[in-house]
């Protein structure tokens, strides 16, 4: 009898861990996916995403997709490739390394 209420109680508690263990697996899944991003995609502090028709500033590669946005200023190095950053991405660069559009 005792055998029997073992594995009577035994029986739901496993299928109760299974379950957590497929929402736990499930969730870190979607961790992973906002975190790995995508073009035309915008994280914000939350960590979710909203689709965006203007890329990044940052994955801009010429100086003028980078002039098109008001947001992002083109800035040339000779020490390092020239490069598309946000504005206070830009304000925040070192002067003696890079010279950035206004």
């Amino acid at each position: 009898m005792a055998a029997r209420v073992r594995v009577s109680i035994f029986v739901p508690v496993f299928f109760v861990v299974l379950l957590l263990l497929a929402a736990l697996y499930e969730a870190s899944q979607e961790h992973d996916k906002i975190i790995s991003g995508g073009v035309g995609s915008i994280r914000n502090l939350s960590g979710t995403r909203k689709n965006s028709q203007i890329p990044d500033c940052g994955e801009m590669e010429s100086k003028s997709q980078c002039s098109q946005n008001a947001k992002c200023r083109w800035c040339r190095s000779d020490a390092l490739d020239d490069m598309c950053f946000s504005k206070v991405e830009a304000w925040r660069l070192p002067q003696k390394v890079f010279s950035c559009d206004s």
